[in-house]
Parts: structure tokens; sequence; C-alpha cells
């Protein structure tokens, strides 16, 4: 994947009066979000953090889309980076976090992908242009009930195989080596323990396969990185406990991951990866 070039420390100063705020809207403007009714959940919660996290995104789902879908996202140009990263999935998926599946219309499917298993599988995946399924957890039961709804919703989308299942991303509920490509979008920051998180990623990884991942990062110039570690605090408590001062890189590293691309964007407060297991 061709890298393009990161915002100079120039013309990051110069936009330095905008580009925070613009970020800022569009993770604070998720915690506004009004209450929405959720059926009964599964005690899946690893933690009583996680079960808050359960909890306030039950209360989310309703308005999710509008919000983190919505203008500042796109001023930000968070569909085409999630266009982006998801047009490299192949094979099995297992997306987590998938919220209300924003991310589920931009994956590429392999129309030539059917039964299989063992070598007859991999040999498949490796010839794949696609996906040829996609496995969708979330915490929360009332963002998986707005998935299957978009889902079922969208002629595109309706006669695929996608399956949703409620699960804590810190404890999936799946064996070693079982998927080709593992996805999360802007939920690394959200996680109560994102070092395990990335670290189950990397479990159930296949060899072979890779960890795709966009999120919210500490930027790499020095102006708005200050700016982010001092309203770091705030905007968790308003921004729907996203700590959007992560070294995303770092943590991965140290879940025995290899990246193998990384592209920033959004003056380096954006970070789209691609890793491989060590």
């Amino acid at each position: 994947m061709a890298a393009r070039p990161c915002l100079r420390s120039g013309e990051a100063v110069a936009r330095f009066t905008a580009v925070p705020s613009i970020i800022s809207a569009a993770v604070l403007v998720s915690g506004l979000a009004g209450p929405s009714a959720a059926g009964a959940a599964e005690a899946v919660a690893s933690s009583s953090a996680a079960a808050e996290v359960q909890q306030a995104y039950d209360r989310y789902a309703g308005s999710y889309d509008e919000l983190d879908g919505g203008v500042a996202a796109e001023a930000l140009g968070f569909p085409q980076l999630r266009q982006q990263l998801l047009a490299q999935a192949r094979g099995r998926v297992l997306e987590v976090a998938v919220g209300t599946g924003l991310n589920l219309p931009y994956y590429s499917w392999d129309e030539r992908s059917g039964a299989a298993s063992g070598d007859e599988a991999a040999a498949a995946v490796a010839e794949s242009r696609g996906v040829s399924s996609v496995e969708a957890v979330d915490l929360s039961p009332g963002m998986l009930d707005q998935a299957r709804r978009r889902t079922q919703a969208s002629p595109a989308l309706s006669g695929r195989s996608i399956s949703f299942r409620q699960a804590d991303v810190t404890a999936l509920p799946y064996g070693d080596d079982s998927f080709d490509s593992v996805v999360d979008t802007f939920s690394l920051c959200v996680f109560p323990d994102p070092g395990t998180a990335l670290k189950e990623m990397a479990r159930v990884v296949r060899p072979s396969g890779r960890v795709l991942l966009l999120e919210h990062t500490r930027s790499d110039n020095p102006l708005l990185a200050a700016y982010q570690d001092a309203t770091a605090g705030p905007v968790a408590a308003l921004g729907k406990g996203c700590v959007w001062n992560q070294d995303v890189e770092g943590l991965a590293a140290a879940a025995g991951l290899r990246v193998e691309a990384a592209e920033r964007s959004a003056a380096g407060t954006v970070e789209l990866l691609v890793a491989t297991k060590r």
C-alpha cells in the first residue's frame, strides 16, 4: 500500500486552530447521543469497565449513525478511509466492535467464494480478490440490532454471508488462527483494555492473515500531540470514552503484531494500519 505523505510541520501549524476542533468534534459529538432502547443483554462483558461500555453504547445506538458518520466524519474523509482499509480485507473476516455496521457496505466480496476447507480454503484465500464471509461482533446488543437492520435493509448486503454475535473483544469466542482478516475501526480508543483487545485480534488471525486498523492516535506533529495530551481527559469524558492520544503502533507491536504499512491522515491524528502476526 503506497503511503501518502504526512502533513508537514508548517502546514500543521497553519491549520492548528482548525484541525483539532474538527477532529475533536468527530470524537466528542458521539458522546452527545440520546438514549436508545435495547433488549436484555447476555452477560458477556469480561469486566465492570466493559459492562459500562456496553450500557453506554446501548444508549448511543439509535442515533450513532448520524453522529459517527455525520458532517465532522465526512469533513475528515472517514468514509474514504474506511473504504481504503476494507478493500484490503480477504477471505473469512472478523470485524470487532462492528457497531451499527457502518463498515459493512465497504467490503469487497469475492463472487467466486464457496464452501471449502483446509488447504483448499487456504488456496482460495491466496487467490481471492475479496471477502467470503464476515463475522461481526460487538459488546452492545443495541448496536448489533442496528447493524442487523442495516444488513436486512440493503439489497447489496442482505444475501451476503454476514453473521452477528455479542462478544467482548478482550475474550473473543473463537479459536486460534481462525480468520484471514480481522478488522477494527475507531474503537480501540474506547476499549477499557486496548492491549488485551489487540492480543486477542493477533490470536485469532491466521499467520498468513492481516489485522486491519483505522484508529484515533497521537499525532506525529508535536503541536497537535500536545493539544491531544492536554485535552485527552475532557475528550474521553465527553466523547464516549475515547482516549484519542493512544500510541496505536506501539500498542500493536506490544500485542505481537508487525506493522506492515501505516498511513496517517487528519494531521496525523488518525492512522490506518495493516499488521501481521509476528
